[in-house]
């Protein structure tokens, strides 16, 4: 069952790759658009994630004996394979108009942020009924052993990722490469992408969650238990009143800003500063994700039970501090393998940041109020990840615009 709900983690990390590890670099670096504009309307799909609290509250209220969580997670699959073939066609469009026309880069644009808007809030549909699942079908031991399965095939899917550019963009990656290779890449990524995405979100649900029963009164009437839905208010003010819940809230929103602030950067820093091709900017990922992979297991296995989560967290912080500082040494001679080192030992300290604050997560929960804290911990990661990605590309376009 791991394995098999794994494959929907797997289309996820694909996309993030093929996103922002490679469409965000084509805008930025390749095609000549404003790296703000474009953090925009590709970060934009982290801020739909306030939709995650009513797409989980109507998968919640599904009629007794219908499937709960299948349906928004095929939408979800469906939604986002179809979309993100429209957003690859919108780039291309880009690349004729930046040739030709630039008088409608704006409509393009706006186009394509639309688009990302629509991925966003499909992600958001598919990733609330995700969870919902995986809670619905394991006990709590169980669950331990599926995330750590889920979480791997996530990064897995990195990988595959990785692999498709490089096969699709083979020509691009050659030296001289033109810009007709890079089109061509990206013409066969919109026709093989798409299709997959799709396979694999279908394969990891189908018959996989099992009808509910309906259970019976004491008269032998059906009855269902639904959630009854607070005021929005009234739910804030009870998750407020938890101790200490506004302070972590407010570390973990800032922890995750300043983590993913590279996020829109990183590639198009690559093949400025290094002169590395698609592919080589796009492999950074891959370093990304087994660093991130190593840093889950370690921190799990010796940070925390040796240091403590709060230790955890400061020691991923000043590690990750360090990697940013090591890239930055090794971009004035060029040096490759330092700069690929740091990535890795970046992705190190993310996964044993993330791992620690996870667990510190749970230990601000109450009776009856666990899934509205995980909510509302969901959505302040998501727009944290959101407003980080938006603002480095604004930052990239302001610090450009000063050394002009």
């Amino acid at each position: 069952m791991g394995l098999r709900l794994g494959l929907f983690q797997l289309s996820l990390g694909s996309l993030s790759v093929l996103t922002l590890g490679l469409l965000n670099r084509l805008l930025i670096q390749d095609f000549g658009m404003s790296a703000a504009v474009v953090s925009l309307a590709i970060g934009i799909q982290e801020l739909m994630g306030f939709s995650r609290a009513w797409f989980g509250h109507r998968s919640d209220r599904m009629p007794v004996g219908m499937l709960r969580r299948t349906p928004f997670l095929l939408g979800s699959s469906l939604g986002v394979s179809v979309l993100f073939g429209a957003a690859i066609w919108v780039v291309l469009q880009l690349a004729e108009s930046r040739a030709f026309n630039a008088s409608q880069d704006t409509l393009w644009m706006v186009l394509l942020t639309l688009i990302f808007i629509g991925i966003g809030t499909a992600v958001s549909a598919g990733g609330t009924a995700f969870s919902a699942l995986i809670v619905d079908l394991t006990s709590e031991r169980e669950r331990t052993r599926l995330l750590s399965v889920l979480w791997s095939l996530r990064l897995v899917g990195v990988l595959l990722a990785t692999g498709l550019v490089n096969r699709l963009f083979g020509q691009a990656c050659e030296a001289g490469a033109s810009r007709a290779d890079v089109i061509q890449g990206l013409q066969q990524l919109m026709v093989a992408a798409p299709p997959i995405l799709l396979v694999l979100g279908v394969l990891a649900v189908i018959g996989v969650e099992p009808r509910r029963p309906a259970t019976s009164d004491a008269n032998g009437a059906s009855t269902l238990q639904l959630p009854l839905p607070l005021p929005l208010p009234q739910l804030l003010s009870t998750m407020f009143a938890v101790p200490q819940v506004k302070r972590f809230m407010a570390v973990m929103c800032l922890f995750t800003f300043a983590m993913f602030l590279n996020d829109a950067v990183l590639e198009p820093y690559g093949a400025a500063l290094f002169g590395m091709n698609i592919c080589a900017t796009t492999a950074l990922n891959a370093l990304l994700a087994v660093g991130f992979l190593s840093g889950l297991l370690l921190s799990g296995f010796q940070v925390v039970p040796a240091m403590g989560m709060v230790r955890g967290c400061q020691l991923g912080a000043v590690m990750a501090s360090s990697a940013l500082a090591v890239m930055l040494m090794a971009s004035p001679e060029q040096w490759q393998l330092m700069f690929r080192s740091a990535i890795a030992l970046f992705g190190l300290a993310l996964g044993i940041c993330i791992h620690s604050c996870l667990n510190l997560m749970f230990n601000f929960v109450q009776p009856g109020l666990n899934a509205v804290l995980m909510g509302l911990w969901g959505v302040g990661y998501a727009y944290s990840r959101g407003l980080a990605t938006i603002s480095g590309g604004s930052l990239l376009t302001l610090f450009q615009t000063m050394t002009r």
